[in-house]
């Protein structure tokens, strides 16, 4: 192979699991990855590549109480995402809203707006509803997938059927 490479690199603090691309965010090209640490407190960072396309920025960092196993972006939020989560031999799922001041320097923590909550084995991933705005996101654990039903304006999660 011939020539240099013209790749770009944004480094972490810590091992990453999962990243996923910022649907909603129409006018740039960004991404979420979370981190996978089990003694230090895990970050998720939204990165995003500069305009000229030559280098990954960080425009925001947040803490996450659990090790991130995988996340995924809300379709019609840029500022919503949901992830799985392990603390020790317990996972979980929630959904996050990041908040309206990041890309300052001590940004303010995540909030969380509902919790996934209702399975009774290890959960797997979460998808949102591929495009739209559309309420719905599913969760997979390793026996069943739930469908969810999520208000924005009330900030919960209810399920609408579990196959």
């Amino acid at each position: 192979m011939q020539g240099g490479s013209n790749g770009i690199g944004y480094g972490l603090k810590y091992q990453a699991r999962c990243i996923a691309d910022v649907k909603a965010d129409t006018d740039h090209t960004s991404f979420l990855t979370g981190t996978l640490s089990l003694k230090e407190e895990n970050e998720v960072h939204l990165i995003r590549i500069s305009s000229a396309g030559t280098e990954l920025l960080c425009e925001g960092l947040f803490s996450h109480p659990n090790e991130i196993w995988d996340l995924a972006s809300c379709p019609f939020d840029q500022r919503i995402f949901s992830t799985v989560f392990s603390s020790g031999e317990t996972y979980g799922a929630a959904i996050w809203q990041i908040p309206e001041l990041y890309g300052q320097s001590n940004s303010p923590q995540l909030e969380r707006i509902a919790s996934l909550d209702a399975h009774n084995s290890k959960i797997k991933c979460t998808l949102w509803w591929p495009t739209g705005r559309h309420d719905k996101l599913v969760s997979i654990d390793e026996q069943n997938l739930f469908l969810w039903s999520f208000d924005t304006s009330k900030k919960n999660a209810q399920v609408c059927c579990k196959i």
